[in-house]
């Protein structure tokens, strides 16, 4: 293999090769904890390599640029200012590329790579919150739009069951309000997920005890599918479909929402007790092991359980990582995951335990309040779109099934009266009662089902990727919301037939 091949493949110069990263799609959450993990190292003084190598290992998307530097080093032996040049130039991600360029030329210059690094993430981490200040905003704006636009495609499906009963209405008409409606109510979705940020907040691997019982509770999710085809095939009422599928995936769902919940009270956690680890690792000039001891348990609140384990594995002598690795996973946090791993590198490499604390202190407590202004929009947002799901439906299918009932009496009234009004001129006329389009009206009824369904989904989908974190929470909220539209399909037609009983 020649030198350009070779480094054609080394800096990924095939198209669109530059924007996957090991984790998927880049993301500037990533960029913001591949820069904060990198000035943290820097700090602790060692060589220029070993932050390079300690920084392609890292489990986020960024990293596999920094390991096409490293890469290109070992090859090519090509000093890292001139890999950094070439990765760059070859990159078609802005951020990385801009990120890469700087960092050659502040290599060349001789500037020290703790001074660019501490630099540089300060940067990113101003410019991630303002990104993230004003995704937040579109997030709030658009959370509003989305349940003006469901209530629109209500009123429109509305209208047109309405209007079938008026004039001659054709089959393309009616379904195309269907489609308006539909349309509509994706779009609706599809907006709320551009505007969400996405970030990881819980671990992809089961770590603390209640992921592990969501892992074992997930085999509910296959069972609702069989028992649901099943009941389907045997001709069972879809509101009895949607109620007992509901009752399987809820727990699941629920699971996830309290994971998620105590994540997110630990996230807020996370920054202060590194803080004050690193402060007492300082002030009494003392190792990591010690300090632990040192601290007071009942500052802690959430947090106050893993950290006293956490102590009983280190004076155990068990090995510190592992216990580090154990203490990661009982919190079930990907920030606390990124975040120990900064300060317990930092402490290994031989940096000064304080200033550890203190920068990765300050990574963790911004992306946790970051995380709670979010928490404002999402949380009143979820518990709007069930009100406004259990509204819609219990409307849609009252509506529809008041105007068939009602039209199907009006049909036999005109039954009734062929041939024994037509020669009074003082009586009503059969013609009196053609207006009404009876046959669209059985279709129309007939599209009420899979809106119900369609608003179901989308009601659950558009709450769980405002709010983010787990994608299992979707179950939670699908579980709420195919409960409301099974309750509402199985007592809902009783009560709108109760009202013409005395008819």
């Amino acid at each position: 293999m020649n030198l350009d091949k070779l480094r054609q493949k080394l800096t990924g110069g095939e198209k669109g090769a530059s924007k996957i990263g090991v984790n998927g799609a880049f993301s500037t959450f990533d960029l913001l904890y591949q820069l904060s993990y990198m000035s943290v190292i820097a700090s602790a003084g060692v060589p220029r390599k070993h932050i390079f190598e300690s920084c392609s290992q890292l489990d986020c998307s960024s990293s596999a640029y920094f390991r096409k530097v490293e890469l290109t080093c070992k090859r090519l032996g090509y000093d890292y200012a001139r890999s950094c040049s070439i990765v760059g130039a070859s990159v078609d991600q802005e951020e990385i590329r801009g990120l890469l360029l700087r960092f050659s030329s502040s290599l060349v210059s001789g500037e020290p790579e703790a001074e660019f690094l501490a630099r540089e993430a300060e940067a990113h981490a101003n410019t991630y919150e303002n990104e993230y200040g004003r995704k937040l905003e579109a997030l709030r704006k658009w959370t509003d739009a989305y349940v003006s636009l469901i209530l629109s495609s209500v009123l429109v499906v509305i209208i047109g069951l309405v209007s079938t009963m008026i004039w001659s209405i054709g089959t393309g008409f009616i379904l195309g309000l269907v489609g308006v409606c539909l349309g509509t109510t994706t779009v609706g979705v599809w907006l709320i997920y551009l505007m969400s940020p996405r970030e990881a907040t819980v671990l992809h691997w089961a770590g603390s005890s209640k992921m592990r019982v969501m892992r074992l509770l997930k085999v509910l999710v296959p069972i609702a599918v069989v028992v649901c085809i099943i009941l389907l095939i045997i001709g069972a009422s879809p509101g009895w479909i949607l109620l007992i599928g509901a009752a399987l995936i809820f727990p699941v769902g629920f699971i996830a929402m309290s994971t998620d919940k105590k994540v997110t009270k630990k996230d807020v956690e996370v920054g202060p007790f590194l803080r004050s680890l690193g402060g007492v690792c300082s002030a009494i000039g003392t190792t990591v092991k010690e300090a632990v001891g040192r601290l007071d348990f009942n500052a802690i609140n959430t947090l106050r359980p893993e950290v006293i384990r956490l102590h009983t594995r280190l004076v155990a002598g068990i090995r510190a990582k592992l216990c580090w690795q154990r203490f990661i996973d009982e919190t079930g946090s990907e920030l606390a995951k990124r975040s120990m791993t900064m300060f317990y590198d930092a402490i290994e490499l031989g940096g000064e335990p304080e200033q550890a604390g203190y920068h990765t202190s300050l990574f963790a407590t911004k992306i946790a309040l970051l995380r709670a202004q979010r928490k404002t929009v999402t949380s009143p947002f979820r518990w709007l779109s069930i009100t406004m799901h259990a509204a819609v439906v219990m409307l849609l299918i009252f509506i529809t099934e008041v105007v068939t009932i009602f039209g199907g009496m009006i049909a036999t009234a005109q039954q009734s009266m062929l041939g024994t009004t037509s020669g009074d001129l003082g009586s009503p006329t059969v013609s009196a009662l053609g207006g009404f389009n009876f046959a669209g009206l059985e279709f129309m009824h007939s599209m009420a089902l899979p809106l119900v369904l369609v608003f179901t989904v989308a009601n659950a989908l558009a709450p769980t990727i405002a709010d983010g974190g787990s994608r299992w929470k979707f179950l939670y909220d699908l579980g709420i919301t195919a409960g409301i539209s099974g309750v509402g399909l199985i007592f809902i037609p009783g009560l709108a037939a109760s009202m013409f009983s005395s008819i």
